[in-house]
């Protein structure tokens, strides 16, 4: 009788070898489906040799699936380590199928309606980290913000020739050989109407410069700037953009040290001091604007590590705050996780941030429907962190993970496996023609 027992030893573990295989291959397709495999025992009882048993089913959670590109901003694949924490009723799950989308409510859901966990963020929408949290959309149309500051730095060119402001004629704009050298900034008033803030830069000396502001083509008067920061040549007269002539403009002036770093502009000595950082705020100055029909605007012109080389003129940085209103577009995601709401206006705003999570021995999780594990004793509970940092891999937006079912091995093993089967079925019927022997002969 052992000989039957062998062979269905053998049918047993064999069928559930082809039913692992068979699910490897219906899953080629399916997104973070992990390959199974099927690792055997012999078996002995009382040292007598009984068969084969099925030890153990495997996952490979080694193997990297297929990216699949798809070009959709919720659809996220983990390059690296990591599983997606979501939660089921409740309880918490983790998946490497990265297709999600928003509901009615703005949620970011699973195709089976599981939410995306993460940190959140606060009122004044700074993230939260350390308490898991569903993620949401939260963001509707965007107000206007009225520009604040202007970061502004440059190099002027020591070797331009000296050119100064006319005292006796009014500055023109529109003559190209009347300055040196100019740039245009844009800014927001707070009904996001944008104005045009433009800098015209001469040489009024070795190591001396001078600038005339205009705001949409009108001369900027000296009474929008703070007095310490005006030049000896200040006020001067300048046509507007229709060549109307306007007394009393500004001239700033920007003095330079024989190393070419920007010098405090209104002429104070702090204590401690540079041109990288400018501790004591000495490099900037307040530009007051009244809008039509908006409020007030106090914009700071930020100048620090302006320079002065014997190069040509070129902008380090001319970057404003501000922007227009704008209507919700939709959901991006960073490498690191962050979730931003995008606006029509190209800004953004902060919503939250993926967490991922990893185990100590990913084979101990419990699998369950939809391409999802549960954390179990043997994998240990779930270690969480945010995508790039430590051991977790980095989130690519616009993809998916894909299976890693290889279909080759699989087809290989299918026909191993089946010869297996047939192999053991040939033992039980020899078996059976030696007790058929054994019984005629009796």
């Amino acid at each position: 009788m052992s000989m039957f027992n062998i062979g269905l030893s053998g049918l047993n573990s064999t069928q559930k070898a082809l039913e692992v295989t068979s699910n490897n291959i219906a899953n080629s397709g399916t997104a973070g489906y992990k390959t199974a495999s099927t690792e055997f025992s012999a078996i002995y009882n009382g040292g007598q040799r009984s068969g084969v048993g099925v030890s153990a089913t495997s996952e490979n959670f080694e193997k990297q699936g297929t990216l699949v590109s798809t070009g959709q901003s919720l659809d996220l694949a983990i390059t690296g380590k990591g599983f997606f924490v979501i939660s089921e009723n409740g309880r918490l799950a983790y998946t490497q199928a990265g297709q999600f989308k928003l509901d009615d409510e703005r949620n970011l859901i699973t195709n089976n309606g599981n939410q995306l966990q993460g940190y959140g963020i606060d009122d004044q929408g700074n993230l939260v980290p350390g308490i898991l949290t569903g993620l949401k959309v939260e963001a509707g149309n965007i107000p206007a913000k009225a520009t604040e500051t202007v970061n502004f730095s440059l190099n002027l060119n020591s070797a331009a020739p000296v050119q100064t402001f006319p005292t006796a004629t009014a500055f023109d704009p529109k003559d190209g050989t009347a300055f040196n050298y100019s740039q245009s900034t844009e800014v927001f008033d707070s009904l996001g109407n944008s104005h045009t803030l433009t800098q015209y830069f001469n040489h009024a000396g070795a190591n001396q410069w001078d600038v005339a502001y205009y705001m949409d083509g009108e001369p900027m008067l000296a009474t929008a700037f703070p007095a310490g920061m005006l030049s000896p040549a200040s006020p001067i007269q300048a046509n507007n953009s229709a060549g109307t002539t306007v007394t009393g403009v500004a001239v700033v002036r920007m003095t330079f040290d024989t190393d070419g770093q920007l010098m405090p502009l209104n002429g104070a000595t702090p204590a401690v001091d540079n041109n990288v950082t400018d501790p004591a705020g000495v490099r900037e100055f307040n530009i007051a604007f009244n809008p039509t029909g908006a409020s007030p605007m106090s914009i700071k012109l930020d100048l620090v590590k302006s320079t002065q080389f014997g190069s040509a003129f070129g902008l380090y940085e001319n970057n404003a705050d501000g922007y227009t209103s704008g209507e919700f577009t939709g959901v991006s995601v960073s490498e690191d996780g962050k979730v931003l709401a995008t606006f029509s206006n190209g800004e953004t705003k902060l919503q939250g941030q993926v967490v991922l999570a990893n185990f100590a021995n990913p084979q101990g999780l419990e699998s369950a429907n939809n391409t999802t594990w549960y954390a179990s004793e043997k994998s240990g509970a779930a270690l969480l962190g945010v995508p790039s940092e430590g051991s977790f891999g980095a989130v690519l937006a616009g993809a998916y993970t894909g299976s890693n079912v290889d279909i080759s091995k699989q087809l290989v093993d299918l026909m191993s496996f089946q010869q297996s089967y047939q192999a053991n079925a040939k033992t039980i019927s020899t078996a059976d023609e030696m007790m058929q022997v054994l019984f005629n002969a009796v």
